[in-house]
């Protein structure tokens, strides 16, 4: 593959360019005013945000407000299509931009490209963070060899969704979803069968995914006592007593309880099923799909042997140009800046990374009037993160390709969890 050039890459690729940013740090008031007596900078800032989607316009709209309030540092916003690989083939040909955004999940495998700059090395003076703040997932995902090095400012959760319209029709309170695994099972059973127009309804589905293909079998795994990855002794730990049940759970709603239908699914959104799974983004998207169809609402998952739920998101870094890092972490830091994270985070209907975020005026704002997303901040306490390995992605589908194997009732539930450990072990060794 020939290197990609920013200059080819920018050449090939609508840009949202607009000049950027003054700097805020996370926890803390916002940063002092830029020096005019500074030699005028350019910056790049690329990520993975359409123009035609939430996060695009609102990256764009801060951007451009950051050049206003630095006019000697101008940042241009870049949105990449197929990002992770043109990003991975800029940096292979040596030709990094000064500022990219990356999935907290993944993010291993970025940190260990040996091309980001630590945050913590660069929270200084009026520019630190304040990392306390920081929520105890995302700060234990962005951490490595000791020092916060990528910077939050987004965050996702996993939980339900819930069509309060059905519930009614059965003579539920759909202000009492479900909150064990128990309930969940009986309130699915009473929700099966036809509504009100003749039309068949699943109380429940068959859990595909939100943030990724498995968030849900990875919080019933933890909810369950169980683990994933020994990572001292890089082993994995889905193969337990604990992690098993979980499975079986799981596949019991389709084959046992008869609740949830496999392998097409009953669509939430058309009104055909009672409880599925769903992050919060999708919000924002039922507002515009679902409309008035149906009342619906959103709501924790139901605990098991304890509360637990995945916890993603994205973050910003700063790469190692050997040039302008200090302007570079002053946009980060900025981005991440009480007001302007509250304000990212309502546009995108996400979740707030730092305290300070959480409790600005913006966001509290929001919960009140659109109470639907609170379900998913309130899981942020308990939420867990998944293992820093750099093959990450590839050892989702592998559980996901396990999964579904004990769904089709090719594998039993342990079978197709010891396989898939089997197969994942070198790329946990890789760390």
């Amino acid at each position: 593959m020939l290197a990609l050039t920013r200059r080819r890459l920018f050449a090939a690729v609508p840009v949202a360019a607009t000049p950027v940013l003054a700097a805020c740090g996370a926890g803390g008031a916002s940063d002092p005013a830029p020096s005019a007596n500074e030699p005028p900078v350019q910056l790049t800032y690329v990520h993975e945000w359409s123009p035609t989607q939430g996060h695009g316009p609102i990256t764009d709209t801060l951007a451009a407000r950051f050049g206003e309030q630095n006019p000697n540092t101008k940042v241009q916003s870049t949105y990449v299509q197929e990002y992770f690989v043109k990003l991975a083939a800029m940096i292979a040909g040596g030709d990094y931009p000064d500022i990219a955004t990356y999935n907290l999940a993944r993010v291993a495998a970025f940190v260990k490209k040996g091309v980001v700059v630590p945050a913590e090395t660069l929270s200084q003076g009026n520019f630190r963070l304040t990392l306390n703040d920081l929520n105890p997932g995302a700060r234990e995902m962005a951490t490595f060899d000791g020092k916060l090095t990528v910077t939050p400012y987004v965050l996702n959760s996993s939980g339900l969704a819930i069509n309060a319209s059905l519930y009614q029709q059965k003579g539920l309170d759909p202000s009492k979803p479900p909150a064990t695994w128990n309930d969940l099972v009986e309130q699915a059973r009473r929700l099966t069968g036809m509504d009100s127009a003749g039309k068949e309804t699943w109380g429940t589905v068959f859990p595909t995914g939100t943030a990724d293909p498995i968030s849900p079998l990875l919080a019933f795994i933890w909810q369950n006592g169980g683990e994933l990855v020994d990572m001292k002794n890089r082993t994995a730990l889905w193969t337990s007593q604990a992690a098993v049940e979980a499975l079986q759970f799981q596949l019991d709603l389709v084959h046992r309880h008869r609740v949830a239908n496999y392998p097409a699914p009953a669509n939430g959104e058309m009104g055909t099923v009672g409880i599925w799974h769903a992050p919060p983004g999708q919000v924002s998207a039922y507002l515009i799909r679902v409309k008035d169809a149906f009342v619906w609402d959103m709501a924790e998952l139901p605990r098991g042997k304890k509360q637990a739920t995945t916890v993603g998101g994205h973050s910003l870094s700063v790469l190692k140009t050997n040039k302008h890092h200090d302007r570079a972490w002053r946009f980060v830091h900025w981005f991440t800046t009480p007001a302007v994270n509250a304000e990212y985070l309502v546009a995108t209907t996400t979740l707030p990374p730092w305290r300070a975020s959480e409790q600005h005026a913006v966001w509290q704002k929001y919960t009140k009037e659109e109470p639907r997303i609170q379900p998913f901040a309130r899981m942020l306490s308990y939420a867990q993160p998944t293992p820093k390995l750099a093959r990450w992605e590839e050892i989702i589908t592998i559980l996901q390709q396990a999964r579904n194997a004990a769904a089709e009732q090719k594998k039993t539930a342990r079978q197709a969890l010891e396989d898939a450990a089997r197969e994942a072990e070198p790329l946990i060794k890789e760390g």
